[in-house]
């Protein structure tokens, strides 16, 4: 039953009032198909045909040569329309006026239709002049047949539509653009409004969602389509088995999943795409991701999907570009390659029957043995026989070929592949491809297990790598079927990842660009829904005389690099704040603007801005388009608008050009330094500013495991395997890093809020450095040992004797927030009885064990100078004492034969108060380790029952400002207990006076293994996981 065009327009009428009031139309498309479901689901009803008129833009198959232009003249004709008339037609040209050219039409038929009624005393043949289409008639009503005919009649003609398209011309009757006049003829006024638009492929600001309509046609269509992505072909294997799988049918889901078995990949038939997710930071791809992973290099080259017929003579190879379209006559160059790499009409191929597989297109240099880069392709790829825009291009060398790199295969010898896991498929594709280096070759790709260990740091090391060698981005592709249409459990199943740089934080800013000039676009216009706005387009340029502009009051030249759009948001603040001081580009004598010809953009510009604006842009990469001759930003977008900000100090086009070719090429620099500062970036570029594996730890980091200077110190083979990479030399340890790093680089590195923020009331007068020594400056001198403070709660407190004096800093105190991770560290000695040893049993646990305390006391500060903010050493239960030292040694004893295996009395550590939480020896044998490795025979537990005794505070207010002590808690594991055991020391402090309060640096015990690093002179390759030392990398906070 054929459907009039009519009823097609009333629902998008209904559409766009929605549109324009921001309502979703999704419940009015259910609707009008509910009323319409007759006429829908007759069997003589030309489905493709009405997917067609609601979808046009899908149809990329057909190009009709026709913009706005020459339809108007087309209307013009059709309607023979004077010249006041056209005049009104044109009125979609002017900037400000909100209407575009279907506007124009509809207004111009409905105006004129209602002149007519009015008419009288008027001789009759002069009001047919202004009846517009005299063969309109109520009763013969144009259908959406008729027009998807007239369609495909004009598309045919035109060389720029598909083979299939085209091939058809010879069995349909011949049509041209005047069938298209006298279709118009026969329209009313919103018929003529929505064919003009229909026509144009532009519904904007109309957006249906496609999804909705094809599950509107059949519940099952959307999933036929992806496996066909052709209309007629999905439509045709629907209503094959539409009888069976009625709507109201009882078994539909079961015969839908049936239905969707039995349909298999066509030769010669585009399957559709996967869907995709645009990843904006590491954590991010660990939210969306899941499992084992293929982590991919995306290739920057055209998409291929290739279609070989084995069973022709010679074989078949059709390919397919990304919109869809049969480009096998541009590509004639892929054909050689392939055929070599396929093996096809030998014993070595895996292809019997059929294949289809997907890869990129790139352009390979024998010469420089590398990809060049993506504007190279237009001078070895034709566009229907003709290579566009290659006049200002190098002419293609011998020792540039075509090249196509695979990614995946979907058919093989008619056995479908979609439901295949992909890594199945991959095995199958490494069995049928055979690589042939610079002609023909596999993706790079790893594996990736987002749920082990290391999955963060390895995928971060991965990005690195790609982001230093100058790579477009990854692609991350789950170990599921390429289509997906049974299991929906999961959240993303078979859904992909793209992570490029660009996507993540300000990564792709390049800088401020002069905005010299506008360009008005009708139909673009209509989807900002802003009255009476003139701009839609934006020209943005470099200036080129920037000196003579600043010295001598020159007239700027400027050299247009690009044309960028701008959102609703931004464009109103334009509108409110800016004023760039428009003039027609005739009449400009302010500034000298040179567009060159080969700028991509169909929106001439219209105005010329006085007083150029400055926009803040950023980009993918870095083009050279046809016909342009130099490097310009590569889909740009405007990310700030600057209206404090002078045109002179805009980007020049050397610049922009030098910015571009570091981009493209890289400096000549080793490859592991910058490696490393971009980890360190990525790391910073995670949310709140802290690598997610250091926020959440859910992977352990990657490093060299330490070797002691002692011979008898052991390694575990679990720290053997803690780093899955090999690190190159990059000189001396973090030192080197932080040069590698800008200034700007390092505040993504080091995370400036601590882990674990203490209560608003602990905060003194004036905040105190986190404990870090630097990697060079020992220490100059010792502090005299101070008498024990016994136990709290197991023994009468004693007198604390003041022996020595503090050390006194050479700076005043910084607050928290400015404090560095070099931050020179105060060392203090601490001398005491040996405690007595807590048994491990055989899982590494601590067992209860004699309790006594040791501290470390300075006095005050001489009048005038500021020392660093005291640490509170707490009274606690000692962990790990001296077998050999007699528990009832007196306190001034120095024993010194506890020493670091590393680093000996120069450790960082040495003579520091070390406390430990009791979580850590539970949970953390390793921990206890690390302490003896690092010679802490006084390290003290603490427990929450001890801290909630009122002596704690006693203990807190005998020490004397100056002292450091460290806290090493376990907040990888025991994050809940870390926070109740601050909180408790926190209440304790409350008791005591402010003035008497005091301070402990808080630390992850993993600290001590990366301390180990830091002090291990044999350890040439020390890396803290991107960060300059180890106490940034493992800093909680203060308490």
């Amino acid at each position: 039953m054929p459907l009039p065009f009519a009823i097609v327009c009333d629902l998008l009428d209904e559409c766009c009032r929605l549109c324009a009031a921001r309502r979703p139309n999704s419940q009015a498309v259910a609707d009008w198909f509910a009323r319409h479901r007759g006429r829908i689901d007759a069997h003589d009803t030309n489905l493709p045909a009405l997917l067609s008129t609601l979808l046009p833009e899908k149809r990329t198959d057909r190009v009709y040569c026709i913009q706005a232009p020459s339809l108007e003249k087309i209307i013009g004709r059709g309607l023979g329309l004077g010249a006041s008339r056209i005049a009104e037609l044109a009125r979609y040209r002017q900037p400000g006026s909100g209407l575009d050219l279907a506007d124009c039409v509809e207004r111009l038929l409905a105006t004129t239709v209602g002149a007519t009624t009015q008419i009288a005393q008027v001789h009759p043949a002069d009001v047919l002049c202004f009846k517009p289409n005299p063969t309109y008639s109520s009763r013969h009503r144009v259908t959406v047949e008729e027009i998807d005919g007239l369609l495909h009649d004009l598309a045919s003609r035109i060389k720029w539509s598909s083979p299939a398209i085209r091939s058809s011309q010879a069995t349909l009757t011949t049509r041209n653009r005047g069938d298209l006049e006298a279709t118009y003829r026969r329209l009313d006024a919103n018929e003529a409004k929505w064919l003009t638009r229909l026509v144009l492929k532009d519904y904007k600001p109309l957006i249906l969602d496609s999804k909705l309509v094809y599950q509107c046609c059949h519940p099952v269509l959307p999933a036929i389509l992806q496996i066909k992505d052709d209309f007629t072909a999905a439509i045709n294997a629907l209503q094959s088995a539409k009888g069976p799988m009625l709507p109201n049918s009882s078994r539909r889901t079961a015969l839908s999943n049936d239905l969707l078995m039995s349909i298999k990949p066509q030769l010669g038939i585009k399957v559709g795409r996967q869907n995709w997710f645009k990843a904006r930071s590491i954590k991010h791809c660990t939210t969306l991701g899941y499992g084992r992973m293929s982590v991919e290099s995306k290739i920057d080259g055209e998409y291929c999907q290739i279609h070989v017929d084995a069973t022709r003579d010679p074989p078949g190879i059709q390919i397919f570009s990304k919109s869809g379209k049969d480009s096998t006559e541009d590509r004639q160059g892929l054909r050689g390659p392939i055929l070599k790499s396929l093996r096809l009409g030998t014993t070595a191929s895996n292809i019997r029957k059929s294949c289809i597989l997907e890869g990129e297109l790139v352009v390979y240099s024998d010469l420089e043995n590398k990809i060049l880069p993506f504007h190279r392709i237009r001078n070895h790829v034709t566009r229907r026989g003709r290579f566009m825009n290659t006049e200002h291009d190098t002419p293609p060398k011998s020792y540039e070929n075509l090249m196509i790199v695979y990614y995946d295969i979907l058919l093989l010898d008619e056995r479908s592949l979609l439901d295949i896991r992909h890594s199945e498929r991959f095995k199958l594709l490494e069995k049928t491809v055979h690589c042939d280096k610079g002609r023909a070759e596999l993706v790079p790709m790893q594996i990736i297990d987002l749920g082990g260990r290391y999955a963060v740091s390895d995928l971060r090391q991965a990005f690195a790598k790609t982001i230093v060698e100058r790579g477009e981005g990854l692609v991350l592709k789950p170990d599921d079927p390429y289509f997906n249409f049974h299991d929906s459990s999961k959240r993303f199943s078979g859904l992909c990842i793209k992570l490029k740089k660009e996507y993540i934080g300000n990564f792709g800013e390049i800088g401020d660009f002069a905005v010299v000039g506008a360009g008005y676009n009708a139909s673009r216009a209509r989807s900002y829904l802003i009255p009476d706005l003139k701009w839609t387009h934006f020209y943005v340029g470099c200036l080129e005389n920037r000196e003579e502009v600043k010295r001598w009051n020159a007239i700027p030249e400027f050299t247009v690099v690009t044309v960028v759009e701008l959102n609703e948001t931004q464009l109103k603040s334009l509108l409110a704040f800016g004023n760039p001081m428009p003039i027609k580009p005739a009449n400009n004598t302010d500034t000298r603007l040179n567009v060159p010809r080969g700028l991509e953009t169909n929106t001439p510009m219209c105005f010329a801005f006085r007083n150029p604006l400055v926009f803040d842009l950023r980009c993918f990469s870095f083009d050279k388009p046809g016909n342009m001759g130099f490097w310009t930003p590569r889909f740009p977008a405007v990310s700030k608008i600057h209206f404090d900000r002078d045109y002179t100090d805009a980007i020049s086009l050397e610049e922009l050009q030098e910015k571009a070719k570091e981009a493209i090429t890289g400096p000549e620099m080793d490859d592991s330094q910058e490696n490393l500062a971009w980890i360190a970036r990525l790391e910073g570029a995670d949310p709140r500013g802290r690598a997610v594996d250091a926020v959440s730890q859910l992977t352990a980091t990657t490093m060299p495991t330490p070797s002691p200077i002692k011979s008898t110190q052991n390694t575990s083979e679990s720290d053997r395997q803690i780093s899955p990479v090999t690190f190159r030399s990059v000189g001396t340890a973090s030192a080197n890093l932080a040069q590698v790093i800008h200034a700007p680089t390092r505040e993504f590195a080091v995370p400036q809020a601590p882990l674990i923020t203490p209560p608003s009331s602990s905060l003194p007068e004036e905040a105190a450095s986190p404990m870090g020594h630097s990697t060079t400056t020992p220490r100059k001198r010792r502090l005299s040992p101070l008498p024990d403070i016994s136990p709290i709660g197991k023994k009468k407190k004693k007198d604390v004797e003041h022996v020595s004096s503090a050390q006194k800093p050479d700076r005043a105190r910084k607050p928290l927030s400015d404090i560095g991770g070099n931050a020179s560290q105060q060392s203090v000695a601490s001398h005491g009885p040996d405690p007595t040893i807590p048994q491990q049993d055989d899982d590494g646990n601590a067992t209860d064990g004699a309790r006594s305390s040791v501290v470390a006391d300075t006095s005050d500060s001489d009048d005038g100078v500021e020392n660093h903010a005291p640490i509170i050493p707490p009274d606690a239960t000692t962990a790990f004492p001296n077998k050999d030292t007699n528990r009832e040694a007196d306190h001034g004893v120095d024993q010194s034969d506890s020493k670091c295996v590393y680093a000996g009395d120069r450790c960082h550590l040495a003579g520091c108060p070390v406390f430990l939480a009791a979580d850590c020896l539970n949970t953390a044998s390793k921990a206890c380790t690390h302490i003896r490795e690092h010679g802490i025979d006084n390290a003290i537990v603490l427990e929450p029952k001890s801290l909630a005794e009122g002596s704690f505070a006693a203990t807190l207010s005998s020490l004397n400002r100056g002292q450091h002590a460290t806290l090493l808690v376990d907040s990888v594991n025991k994050p809940d207990e870390t926070k109740q055991l601050l909180f408790q020391i926190e209440e304790a402090r409350k008791r005591n006076p402010r003035w008497r309060r005091r301070w402990i640096s808080v630390y992850d015990w993993r600290l001590l293994r990366y301390l180990a690093v830091l002090e291990d002179k044999t350890v040439q390759e020390k890396y803290y996981d991107g960060f300059d030392d180890p106490w940034r990398r493992w800093y909680c906070g203060m308490i």
